[in-house]
């Protein structure tokens, strides 16, 4: 099964079952058990922040209590469903904002930590089994990620939900501790358990692509340890997940795996969003925060506003007059709009009546939107672009975008979701998730559990990188 360290593939379903099984065997880089401790503390902050908003709401009230159900919903002892629907709720909670961290064209925390927070706490597991678990997962989310060309976006599929469901199993396999048929077939199952699409952006559709991955995960290795078989290599045949999903054929279904050899979470690790709308305005955002302040600009002397975003990043950006708070999450004219009227873009300013405000929709017709297309050479285009045109005749160019600037702030960014969800003792779980690793259970984080009428939020200003 091995060949010089490389997994060899009999075919890519056992290749990745037996990464996972032998897990447990493998030095995981300090640097990767960093990475997953940072994205517990980034994920449950923004999971606390989510879970007041109705999809949420409405997912309690459909979802019945199960007898003997011993997972937390929010980190909430008072509130226990069985696992799979707890990972589905605290998974949709994560997504609800669009603030969570991202990699790989997707989120993968707010699929894999809701995964392994309710199978540790269901199975007792450790902190540090948690965190190896995260690694995992990760692992093999980028492994996947890597084998497809086309972008799963540009052919309308929502990465998170279709990549999330595979690597979270993945994760759940390991902590269940499934031996390495069990863990092969839950992953071919996991094939069988993706879906999401573009099309439901900017709806409670899209945060619940999230829950519904990290809820599939458990319920395949759930099967899988109950007897249900799948095929042999449901992620890698030539009628499996992988190429199902490419509609231009180019996915790599043959070369060995890499696992273990070399560590997306250290090579490419996560990002942390300082704004709660989509990623792919980031990149503006900062230029236009950047730009106001140098020139100390006004939203009623600016004449326009062009605003260019490469291709697929782009296309997830489909609403140029939202309505709703959910739609200005993937709007770039809501994105532009609040950074120049509050100066910010954070929580409070995703909020319907603002949204839909005068001051705001007046706005949109002044910024124009363009999708960058690809290079004379077909490869994408790197930069994104911000262009400025005042009253008074300056031009202001923020000139090639390339990077979004670091998010340096993640325990005021915690306190601050703690706060927005009314949670109490931010500041204890803050501690505990920073020290995840010495928790002999993972249940343990639960206990700070606590609410109250807290009304009193403060614009994140401070947040700025």
């Amino acid at each position: 099964m091995h060949d010089n360290g490389l997994y060899v593939m009999h075919n890519l379903t056992h290749s990745i079952a037996s990464f996972v099984y032998s897990f447990s065997d493998r030095a995981v880089p300090p640097a990767s058990i960093a990475l997953a401790r940072a994205a517990f503390i980034d994920l449950v902050g923004v999971m606390l922040a989510g879970g007041h908003e109705p999809v949420v709401g409405i997912l309690k009230k459909t979802m019945p209590v199960q007898q003997g159900a011993a997972c937390s919903l929010l980190l909430n002892n008072s509130d226990q469903r069985d696992a799979s629907t707890a990972a589905l709720i605290n998974g949709t909670a994560a997504h609800a904002l669009d603030y969570d961290d991202v990699q790989f064209n997707a989120h993968p925390s707010t699929v894999l930590v809701p995964a392994i927070l309710a199978e540790a706490e269901r199975g007792g597991a450790s902190g540090m089994r948690a965190l190896q678990a995260y690694v995992l997962g990760y692992e093999v989310w980028g492994e996947l990620h890597s084998r497809e060309k086309c972008p799963y976006h540009d052919k309308g599929w929502h990465p998170t939900a279709v990549m999330g469901t595979v690597a979270a199993t993945a994760s759940v396999a390991f902590l269940r501790g499934l031996d390495l048929d069990r863990t092969s077939t839950a992953l071919s199952l996991s094939a069988s358990f993706t879906g999401g699409v573009v099309a439901n952006f900017g709806s409670m559709t899209k945060p619940m692509h999230a829950g519904r991955a990290a809820a599939a995960a458990v319920t395949a290795v759930d099967l899988a340890e109950a007897g249900i078989t799948a095929g042999d290599d449901a992620i890698g045949a030539p009628d499996g997940l992988l190429a199902a999903l490419s509609t231009g054929g180019e996915v790599n279904r043959d070369s060995a795996t890499g696992l273990g050899t070399r560590w997306f979470s250290t090579n490419t690790p996560l990002l942390f969003k300082k704004y709660p709308v989509c990623f792919s305005s980031h990149r503006p955002i900062d230029s236009v925060l950047e730009l106001a302040l140098e020139h100390a600009l006004k939203p009623e002397d600016v004449e326009r506003i062009d605003v260019a975003v490469r291709g697929t990043q782009a296309r997830v950006l489909r609403f140029d007059r939202p309505k709703t708070a959910l739609e200005a999450k993937f709007s770039i004219q809501f994105a532009v709009t609040c950074a120049l009227l509050r100066g910010w873009v954070g929580l409070r300013d995703l909020d319907d009546r603002f949204v839909a405000s005068d001051l705001v929709q007046s706005m949109f017709a002044k910024i124009h939107f363009t999708h960058l297309p690809l290079n004379s050479d077909g490869t994408p285009p790197l930069a994104d672009r911000v262009q400025i045109s005042m009253r008074d005749g300056r031009h202001i160019d923020s000139g090639d975008l390339k990077f979004v600037k670091p998010h340096t702030h993640l325990r005021q960014k915690f306190l601050d979701c703690c706060q927005a969800g009314n949670y109490i003792g931010g500041d204890a779980l803050f501690v505990m998730l920073s020290a995840i690793e010495t928790l002999g259970n993972v249940r343990a984080l639960s206990t700070l559990s606590a609410s109250s009428s807290i009304t009193d939020f403060h614009h994140p200003a401070a947040l700025a990188a």
